[in-house]
């Protein structure tokens, strides 16, 4: 047996297998018989849809060869007290310890007989343990059960199996989704018996938790490292967590003094359906509004059956005439004003002929640019493997977006890189597609740092939908992507409480959601019910944001006058909850638990939220410390049946105290289900909350 204060590996009989502890608990346990670690090859086919490369008509990934490695050698190194596990003539995993984590570092050996391609671990489990993160969800938290692929992609309009509509879009465009699909994966999960761990690697990859004796970990390379860490409480194992993958950066306060109004139009002052009507609108009804969202500030495109913001990132002159000097008005009145960017151009911009010319984007197999089909039309996307690309693109953020006075912009898409794409770096695109959606963060992060925009009060935010491990160290604020406007689970209302607390397990403590979706459907277009119950449960989030989705959004906040005045009340009680959102902001900061989570991070003992069923139970959660939200997910529903830990919580709309336990309460409109610890040191200000 070899071992130190944190390890130890205890080699069985006659050198036969092995058990490998870390912090006490089992971790790797292998024997001839049942090895916990497989080499092989693979023959990856995901095919993007020739309809819509967002979504994709085939993701399979079968493993062609696969070598059990049965005999290993242990080698301890004295000088640094590290381990080496040597798999044959074929693999060796280096083990170290750093900062009092496990670190595992496979790598091939020299004489090994194939170049593998495919990597396989097992990672001894608890039958009974809860498994949460992976990146952002949609349909389930508790993933313990299922194998969960990891792929960078659009995430579907109906995750529904049996479903005729999913079959037809699936037909259509590739766009129907499974429960898995997301805009943000990653390789990182969280388990109930407070250990994580981590896979460096952007590959396809898959994190299959179906068996009950151990955890699966699956990928298309040989991993760079598997870090792991084991701790006595949830709270300091997201803290381990958060400080390995890094933490978004603090935000400033302006966030927090009321909504952010999304509305389009242009400044023509006659025109009802500009921007300046709707403020004023929304001003005359004593909405706290504390930035301006204008997605079209670009301009506007029409295509065939759809309608697009025009990519070419710097204000419209025929909308938006003499933008910067509005932004400075604005900003005389406490208001800030955020526009829109992505990694594409469009080809009639005045910036397309410039980048095709210079090789700054992707190209096909055959060298030329890939005209990447998003239904009607198309468009090219930036190489970000060409550093000539980056100064280029970050030069034009600088003086069109920062340069006219723009406070942040909704950082959009970056799920599209093809499979055969030709990158000018030569990248192996299969790898480089779950990495893009960092480098496009990072990209616009760095634009905004050398302008001297990512700190203090004057700090701007960007907010990004898709990414994977890295992204915190350069998104800023995230948000839940494009959810239909429906009650729908997996991507309507009810999926972006899942987005938010399946975020915090990877993490990510900063994110929020269009209120009431932005994705139009033919079936599915936003109706007063559903806006004000979005409307209510975005208030219990860190940011407030409507979205008006270029015009097309059925029932929005100034539709009906009781529309208005529920929107302008739940504007004030966000606003109202400032210091207390502050202070959780700070706590992010500080040791990684995020603003929305999950009720077990500080009730650990009650295992009733790990229960996959019933599945109401995924469907509320902690904002900060001291409030539990149990937001109204079900169309026509008055009452909501929920959980609370054993606490003493008092409902915030009539005062009534309650206890631990199963309890049902009425929940018409105007009172969502929220309940605040009696114990809380912001009692005072959860109890005029509902006079705001």
């Amino acid at each position: 047996m070899t071992s130190n204060k944190l390890l130890t590996i205890k080699q069985h009989e006659h050198k036969k297998g092995f058990d490998l502890r870390f912090k006490g608990r089992l971790i790797l346990q292998h024997n001839m018989d049942d090895p916990c670690a497989i080499l092989g090859l693979h023959e990856p086919n995901i095919q993007m849809h020739p309809r819509y490369v967002g979504f994709y008509k085939k993701i399979k990934n079968r493993v062609t060869q696969a070598y059990s490695l049965n005999q290993v050698v242990i080698e301890e190194i004295t000088q640094n007290k590290s381990y080496k596990l040597k798999f044959g003539e074929e693999l060796e995993i280096a083990i170290n310890i750093v900062d009092k984590r496990l670190i595992l570092e496979p790598k091939l050996l020299s004489g090994s007989r194939e170049q593998w391609t495919h990597f396989s671990l097992k990672l001894i489990a608890n039958a009974e343990e809860a498994i949460y993160g992976g990146g952002e969800q949609f349909s389930y938290l508790n993933l313990r059960g299922r194998n969960l692929r990891l792929w960078v992609q659009e995430p579907g309009f109906i995750k529904t199996k049996k479903s005729v509509l999913k079959y037809i879009i699936d037909f259509l465009i590739g766009a129907g989704g499974e429960w898995w699909t997301t805009y943000f994966p990653q390789a990182t999960f969280v388990s109930s018996d407070n250990y994580y761990v981590h896979v460096e690697s952007y590959a396809y990859g898959e994190l299959d938790f179906r068996s009950k004796r151990y955890h699966q970990i699956r990928f298309n390379e040989i991993p760079a490292r598997i870090i792991l860490d084991v701790q006595d409480s949830a709270i300091k194992t997201l803290k381990s967590l958060t400080e390995y993958l890094g933490r978004q950066r603090p935000l400033p306060d302006w966030i927090l003094d009321g909504l952010w109004l999304g509305i389009i139009g242009g400044l023509n002052e006659s025109d009802p359906d500009g921007i300046q009507a709707k403020l004023a609108k929304a001003k005359a009804a004593n909405v706290k509004v504390a930035a301006i969202w204008a997605e079209d500030w670009s301009g506007i495109r029409k295509f065939k059956a759809q309608t697009r913001l025009f990519w070419n990132w710097k204000y419209s002159q025929e909308l938006y005439t003499d933008l910067p000097a509005y932004i400075e008005k604005l900003h005389a009145e406490g208001i800030r004003f955020l526009g829109y960017s992505n990694c594409f151009l469009m080809k009639d911009g005045e910036y397309y002929k410039e980048a095709e010319e210079n090789g700054y984007l992707v190209k096909n197999h055959q060298g030329d640019t890939y005209d990447l089909r998003m239904y009607s039309f198309s468009a090219p996307m930036l190489d970000l493997t060409n550093p000539k690309t980056w100064e280029w693109f970050k030069g034009m953020i600088k003086e069109h977006m920062i340069g006219i006075g723009l406070d942040g912009w909704m950082c959009d898409f970056a799920e599209y890189i093809p499979t055969d794409a030709k990158l000018h770096d030569g990248s192996d695109p299969y790898k480089h597609h779950n990495e893009y959606p960092v480098l496009w963060a990072k990209i616009n992060a760095e634009a905004v740092k050398e302008m001297g925009r990512d700190t203090g009060e004057d700090a701007i935010v960007f907010f990004s939908r898709s990414g994977n491990y890295n992204s915190t160290n350069y998104s800023p604020l995230t948000w839940a992507g494009d959810q239909s406007m429906s009650f729908a689970l997996d991507m309507g209302l009810a999926s972006t409480i899942t987005s938010a607390v399946s975020w915090g397990f990877v993490g990510v403590g900063f994110t929020h959601a269009d209120i009431a979706g932005e994705l139009l459907l033919p079936w599915a277009k936003r109706t007063k019910e559903l806006f004000m119950r979005a409307t209510e449960l975005s208030a219990f989030t860190l940011i407030m944001r409507t979205h008006e989705s270029k015009g097309l959004s059925g029932w929005s906040w100034y539709s009906d006058q009781d529309t208005l005045d529920h929107f302008a009340k739940f504007s004030r009680v966000h606003a109202h909850l400032k210091p207390y959102l502050k202070n959780a902001i700070q706590e992010y900061s500080e040791i990684g638990t995020p603003v929305v989570r999950h009720p077990y991070l500080h009730y650990e003992k009650d295992l009733t939220f790990h229960k996959q069923k019933p599945r109401i139970i995924q469907y509320e959660f902690l904002l900060g410390r001291d409030l539990l939200v149990a937001p109204v997910y079900k169309k026509g529903a008055e009452k909501r049946k929920l959980y609370l830990p054993n606490d003493d919580w008092i409902h915030i709309w009539t005062g009534k105290e309650y206890q631990g336990g199963w309890i049902t309460v009425d929940a018409p409109l105007w009172e969502p289900p929220v309940f605040f610890r009696k114990s809380s040191n912001y009692k005072d200000l959860f109890e005029t909350l509902k006079d705001a």
